[in-house]
């Protein structure tokens, strides 16, 4: 830099025209308004008329005169003429001429002359000409332009409203400037500037453009902190929705206008935005900023400079900033921890380069940053003097801090939020304020801290785990679950938060992982639900409360809010980790509020070496837990140990047995006694009274914990007090004698020299304990002196007394501070607490937040270290790792612990309000719960839900119906449009209500019902009611009795079968009110199951075969909707793959089977035509060879023509096959093998019209539809007797089976069903096979077709031809007489009409041969292709 100066050497001010145009107003209005009057005024007014000549008629040699020239500026070195000045293009004297009497005028105490110089300097950095940063520990330069700012915000003072602008005008272009740089003091000097100004102004337009500024100061500080650079491009805030404006105070001006704000702060970024471009100088400079004369909040110390020792923190006399600088040693260690360098060792060494302004400027930008976010905290803990407690200026600062928080902490970016110098801060300096805040009894402050804590848990829970689980009891849930008597206001503003907190669906189930399941952490979710639930509810009866009706109501309605918006909150988060599309979801996920917005810090890649060792570490995090395996041992290892705690809090031994064997405690003494020393809980009576037992294993504890104290070098009375701090004693005396007894015992092994024996140590123990009763028990009116102490106490050392020094110097500690257990130091006693508070030790941190003020217990800095005592110890406890929650099953653990509360909170209003707004919130509820319930596959919880909102529908009892149970209706339907692929068995209540619906509709239209066409006679009725239940055997156990089925109102009792209840007292204004849902809307329940996936049409279709079932039960009142919609659905669905529509067929075929055989015939015809519909329309499709789908799906007509007792079914059914085959003759593939079974059954039935009707229809089919298969039987039967020839086909199988089903009764068959000849000789397996096969031919050789009588004869002679020389001589003898000749016979005659057979040819055959010949001939006629391929294999 030194060498660009010397190349480019500076030049005189007169030389650069601009300057001059610039300067030249600046010094008129001085010399025109500067006072005469005034020595200061008339100095300042002739050093502008020298200036001012000097630009207006420059010399020639302007270097040499420029010395000479007489000013008020103060001299400088000869060297500072060579030196560059914050100017542009001028040296450091030049500037420091020129700029003197800016500063001058600005300390003039003039409006006049200071508003001429403000005009002046927001004009030089508006346009560049200043240049350099601004720090007074810095260079000339920079500590020029440091003091020239200092100044103008001294001009604060003149209480100008005029002056007040301009200076709003020119710190914020000071600070939105890239060429003026403003770093530690002079950034803080600025912020105060404009902090000062919204409070002392009394200009509401005034007040409102700092509040403004200072928010678009610090929006610009953090976003070049987050960016690293100063040249990050800066839009304007959007005023109306960042801040909100004050109101006019009295005696001030009207309320400011937002647009004339906005214009303010729009038009001076609008003057910076990409005009300008970074100047490449910078200081050589990084020293520490001096410490300004202003309050503590805006000191810059050397805690806040890299590398700071935090034990320099104690030299500060501020108060609040001793609290936070205890906070920080005593909680954390150290929040600031500083290393060499922000960017770590590649950083390190990099900034040792003077020429590499980057890293530099990055470590200044985070120092910036951290400075204003550390005052802002210590102006927010301000509390008003204790003579003006009501301080409005100190409230409204207080205020006005938290407002900025707020806004930081809402558009915090990725470095902010991980950076772990910033965590550091929060945990040191925020928390305290927190602390401090929100047991205000200011709502709007109160309000804010509410704010800023959401913004913890929303943004920056992964580093304050510890934090955010003490604070959320604190601050959430002690207000949330004062249901009795609570603060209104405050717990209106804890609901609307806890609603905000909903929108990020990651949030819950991020605290559900990390404290629920955590062991030493509150279960923080279920308490939240809990309170909610006991919100909603109200104030139990009887229980007085501060509460007036209109508040109750609408504080239930915000409970109301908040747990549906839980519910929506967990249903989103497994919409995305399932993948499941939800495009109406209202929640705002966090991945939208990390994007950069208007205002929002962002998030750039060059965030240092903090940002992405936090970046990394969260990665690591990520994949921590995400197993449910480890997620459930995590939260059964803290129900489990909880139940412990709670168990020995009433029965320590049986609590210390069950600790053991859950192996939550060893076994050993020391283990147990080690459990009593630490866990939290353990009520302190009960832990004095186990350990005061005698029985071995107590007394073992008892030695053990003892022995675990370490009392060397103590004072007696302070190991007592070290001691009794863990328990209470008991009241049994013996107990506390052995427990003093080890005291003392061990005390004297500490200290061998104290005593002379342990007796001495045991008597005093007793000593000091009575003592300490009778010095601090209100009821002991005489108290002890210190004589009656000594005089008490004497010969108890071996006969010898104690040193009386010794003496009065214990009696002095003890009457001084009472020795009591450490959880009752601070906490006044309560009959009731929360139990999992008292688990945790919570109870005191909260009795504390919210002790009055007034309290003489303690003083404020021992509550304040109390509380971070506490703070400490939980941080201890508690895991410091935070998963963040990516397993979906940890939303059954949420279930598991909401469902109950939910379902309460939404049944209890929903039965008994009628207000919209309410049954709106519960039935959404509902809605969410069963998303939720259905997609985890929780089967109870789901089912609970579901049956719930049917029985809110009143649709088992339409008078009761009215207009909330219309919307539990549309919330039904809703629920089956949205989540009916996870529904699984609850469809069956959805698909009741639907039945139930319809049944409703028709009675409101007067339609007859459908009993008046499908109930039973009364003869049949009778008969049905004494025939076996084998009918509809699913249904048996649902068969309400006449006691249940008398109940109005009964959801369970009412069926869909037959009349719903109250059906007789439905009016016109319940039927209007169904109107507005109407069957169109209950038939698209039907209609879109085509876009149920595969799971969910099978659960469907099981499901409505269920109802149909239920619908159908009733003997005298049986309905047919379902199954009218079966065919319906059937129909929608039967384009689905082969494989998910075979599964659907699997459930419905059984239901038509079972509803086919039904007594009631008229049902049964009904379901046999509804299979015919879909057989018609299935048969449509083509099938592909060698797949069996049709047979499949013909199958139950084959079952129920075998099983059905009624003649006209079976009837029916004969018809029905016969309609599809001569329909559909060119798309029967596979499905000929159902439809002969049927005509094969037929043929056996004992009816003869059933026979003769199957028979003529196989002719009809043979004769006149089926010519393709008539050929192509007919080509079989020569295959056929190829595989006779060879031997496949023979006497072996025809032993196997001599009595197959499948074959027509013969005569020759005995009563017992066997064949009268057991083994066939070859000759019969001869006539048995051929003959048959021959004659059927024959046969066919006389059909009237002619392509049937071609092919027959030319395989009966093929088969003759090949196969004759197998056959026997009988059998030939058979084929001419009974094949043959009947052919030429018929040729014959057909040639001559008058021929006759020859005579004698039927006497000379015997009677036995001849019924043989029949039966044989016989044989063929009932043989079909089917037949053939069954013998043939």
């Amino acid at each position: 830099m030194a060498s660009a100066a010397a190349a480019s050497p500076p030049t005189p001010p007169e030389s650069d025209p601009r300057l001059v145009e610039v300067f030249t107003p600046f010094l008129e209005k001085l010399i025109k308004n500067a006072s005469w009057r005034n020595k200061a005024h008339s100095k300042l007014s002739h050093t502008a008329k020298s200036i001012l000549d000097r630009l207006q008629k420059p010399p020639p040699a302007a270097e040499a005169q420029a010395p000479s020239t007489p000013t008020s500026a103060p001299s400088t070195p000869t060297s500072s003429s060579a030196q560059p000045g914050p100017l542009r293009s001028l040296s450091l004297a030049d500037s420091e001429l020129l700029l003197a009497p800016v500063t001058s005028a600005l300390g003039s105490g003039s409006a006049k002359l200071a508003e001429a110089a403000l005009e002046l300097l927001h004009r030089l950095i508006a346009h560049s000409y200043i240049h350099g940063e601004a720090d007074p520990s810095a260079d000339p330069s920079a500590q020029l332009v440091a003091s020239l700012l200092d100044a103008a915000c001294n001009a604060l003072g003149l209480d100008d409203e005029h002056i007040e602008l301009l200076l709003l005008k020119t710190l914020l272009s000071a600070v939105t400037s890239t060429s003026v740089r403003l770093h530690g003091d002079c950034l803080l000097r600025a912020v105060r500037a404009c902090y000062d100004m919204y409070l002392g102004s009394r200009s509401a337009v005034n007040q409102a453009t700092a509040k403004a500024s200072l928010v678009q100061m610090l929006v610009i500080v953090f976003r070049r902190m987050e960016a690293d650079s100063s040249t990050v491009p800066v839009q304007p805030i959007v005023v109306a929705d960042m801040i909100e404006l004050p109101d006019a105070g009295p005696g001030s001006s009207p309320t400011a206008d937002p647009n004339v704000v906005q214009g303010f702060i729009s038009k001076i970024i609008g003057d910076f935005d990409g005009a300008l471009t970074p100047l490449a100088r910078t200081t050589s400079s990084t020293g520490a900023g001096a410490t300004v004369a202003h309050d503590g909040a805006f000191e810059t110390t050397a805690a806040a400079e890299e590398g700071a020792n935090p034990a320099d923190l104690l030299d500060s006399t501020d108060k609040d900033m001793l609290d936070a600088k205890y906070w920080e040693i005593s909680m954390y260690k150290t929040a600031i921890e500083g290393r060499k360098d922000e960017l770590g060792v590649e950083g390190a060494v990099v900034g040792t380069l003077d020429d590499d302004a980057d890293v530099r400027i990055g470590n200044k930008l985070r120092r910036d940053a951290f400075l204003v976010f550390r005052a802002l905290c210590k102006l927010s803990m301000k509390t008003p003097p204790k003579d003006a407690p009501a301080d409005p200026i100190v409230m409204r600062g207080k205020i006005l801090a938290l407002e900025l928080l707020k806004i930081l902490l809402e558009n915090a970016g990725a470095v902010f939020r991980t950076s772990e110098r910033f965590l550091g801060a929060i945990k040191q300096y925020l928390c305290l304020s927190l602390l401090k805040n929100c047991a205000s009894s200011h709502m709007i402050v109160f309000q804010l801290s509410c704010s800023i804590f959401i913004s913890l848990v929303s943004r920056f829970r992964p580093g304050l785990k510890a934090e955010i689980g003490v604070f959320f009891p604190m601050i959430i849930l002690r207000v949330l679950e004062n249901i009795a008597q609570p603060n209104y206001q405050a717990k209106m503003i804890v609901l609307r938060f806890l609603e905000k907190l909903c929108g990020d669906s990651q949030i819950l189930v991020d605290i559900f992982l990390n404290y629920d399941c955590d062991v030493h952490s509150s279960n923080i979710f279920e308490r939240m639900v809990n309170g909610l639930l006991k919100t909603a509810q109200g104030p139990p009866a009887g229980v007085p409360t501060t509460l007036v009706p209109p508040q109750d109501t609408t504080m239930k309605s915000e409970a109301m809010k908040c747990l549906v918006a839980i519910l929506r909150s967990m249903g989103d988060w497994m919409n995305k980790q399932l993948r499941i599309p939800d495009p109406a979801s209202p929640i705002v996920e966090s991945e939208k509020n990390d994007n950069d917005g208007g205002n929002e810090l962002p998030q750039t890649d060059n965030n240092g070496d903090e940002s992405s060792e936090a970046s990394d570490s969260h990665s690591e995090l990520s994949n921590g837990i995400s197993e449910a395996a480890s997620l459930e041992q995590r939260r059964a290892y803290k129900m489990e140990l909880q139940e412990g705690i709670s168990l020995f809090n009433r029965k320590p031994k049986k609590g210390i047995e069950f600790l053991v064997k859950a192996s939550k405690v060893g076994e050993s003494p020391e283990e147990i006694a080690a459990f009593l020393k630490s866990a939290s809980g353990l009520n302190k009576t009960m832990i004095g009274d186990y350990l005061g037992e005698r029985e071995d294993l107590s007394l073992k504890v008892m030695h053990a914990y003892v022995d675990s104290f370490e009392f060397q070098g103590m004072e007696f009375d302070e190991a007592i007090r070290a001691f009794l701090q863990g328990f209470r004693l008991p009241g049994e005396a013996q107990k506390i004698d052995r427990i003093m007894e080890k005291f003392a015992e061990r005390y004297c092994k500490c200290n061998p020299k104290a005593f002379s024996s342990a007796d001495t140590a045991y008597v005093l123990a007793y000593s000091v304990i009575m003592l300490n009763t009778d010095a601090h028990n209100p009821m002991v009116k005489n108290k002890m002196s210190p004589e009656d102490f000594i005089r008490n106490n004497r010969g108890i050392d071996d006969g010898k007394d104690l040193p009386e020094e010794f003496m009065r110097s214990l009696y002095e500690r003890i009457w001084k501070k009472e020795i009591k257990m450490k959880e009752d130091e601070f906490v006044p006693q309560q009959q009731q607490s929360t139990s999992s508070n008292k688990i945790l030790g919570l109870d005191n941190i909260l009795n504390i937040v919210v002790r009055k003020r007034g309290s003489s217990m303690e003083t404020s800095d021992d509550l304040i270290k109390h509380m971070q005592e506490q703070f400490k110890e939980k941080a201890r406890m508690s895991e410091s790792v935070f998963y963040p929650a990516t397993d979906v099953v940890v939303l059954k653990f949420m279930v598991e612990v909401c469902w109950a509360p939910m379902l309460a909170a939404f049944s209890v209003p929903l039965d008994q309000s009628d207000d919209e707004i309410v049954i709106s919130q519960c039935l959404e509820g509902f809605r969410s719960a069963i998303h939720v319930t259905a997609a985890m596959s929780m089967k109870t919880q789901r089912d609970a839900f579901i049956t719930s909102l049917a029985k809110f529908t009143s649709l088992h009892s339409a008078a009761d119906i009215r207009q909330k149970n219309v919307e539990a209706i549309k919330a039904i339907l809703l629920i089956a449009d949205e989540d009916g692929n996870y529904l699984q068995e609850a469809w069956e209540h959805i698909l009741t209500c639907v039945s139930r619906f319809e049944n409703l509709h028709l009675v409101g239209e007067g339609a007859p019902p459908d009993a008046t066409f499908f109930a039973l006679q009364q003869p049949d009725l009778d008969k049905s009611k004494q025939a076996k239940s084998s009918i509809l055997p699913v249904l048996k156990k649902k068969a309400p009795n006449a006691a249940s089925a008398s109940k109005r109102g009964s959801y369970d009792s009412a069926g869909v079968g037959g009349k719903a209840s109250g059906v007789d007292q439905m009016n016109n204004e319940v039927t209007s009110l169904l109107e507005q849902v109407g069957m169109a809307e209950m038939n698209r329940v039907f209609v879109r199951s085509q876009k149920l996936n595969s799971e969910g049409i099978i659960d469907f279709v099981k499901a409505l075969c269920k109802v149909s079932m239920e619908e159908l039960r009733s003997a005298s009142d049986p309905r047919v909707f379902s199954l009218t919609k079966i065919v319906e659905i059937a129909h929608y669905n039967m384009n689905r793959i082969r494989l998910v529509w075979s599964s659907i067929w699997h459930v419905l075929s059984d239901f038509f089977v079972t509803i086919g055989c039904s007594e009631n015939l008229s049902i049964a015809i009904f379901a046999m035509d509804s299979l015919r519909q879909l057989s018609m329309k299935f048969l449509e499709r083509e099938e592909l060879a060698n797949y069996n789908f049709q047979n499949e799906f013909m199958k139950p007509f084959v079952v129920v023509m075998r099983k059905s007792r009624a003649v006209e079914i079976r009837e029916l059914i004969i018809r029905c096959v016969s309609q599809m085959v001569l329909a559909r003759v060119n798309h029967v593939k596979s499905g000929w093998k159902s439809m002969f079974m049927v005509f094969a059954t037929a043929s056996y039935d004992d009816h003869k019209n059933i026979v003769l009707l199957a028979f003529e229809i196989i002719e009809k089919i043979l004769r006149e539809f089926n010519k393709d298969i008539s050929l192509n039987a007919i080509g079989f039967l020569r295959f056929c007797a190829a595989k006779l020839a060879e031997g496949d086909i023979g006497s072996s199988r025809l032993k196997d089976n001599p009595t197959s089903n499948s074959n027509p009764p013969s005569p020759h068959l005995a009563s017992d069903g066997k064949q009268e000849g057991a083994v066939l000789t070859d000759k019969d397996d001869h006539i048995h096979f051929w003959f048959p096969l021959l004659a059927g031919l024959s046969e066919l050789t006389f059909d009237l077709r002619p392509e049937i009588r071609k092919s027959a004869l030319q395989v009966l002679f093929d088969t003759l031809r090949n196969h004759g020389h197998l056959f026997s001589l009988p059998l030939w003898e058979k084929v001419f007489d009974s094949v043959l000749f009947p052919i030429f016979d018929y040729v014959r005659h057909a040639i001559d009409p008058s021929g006759s057979s020859p005579q004698g040819q039927s006497v000379e055959n015997d009677p036995a041969e001849l019924d043989q010949d029949a039966w044989l001939y016989c044989c063929i006629r009932p043989f079909d292709e089917q037949r053939w391929i069954h013998v043939c294999g």
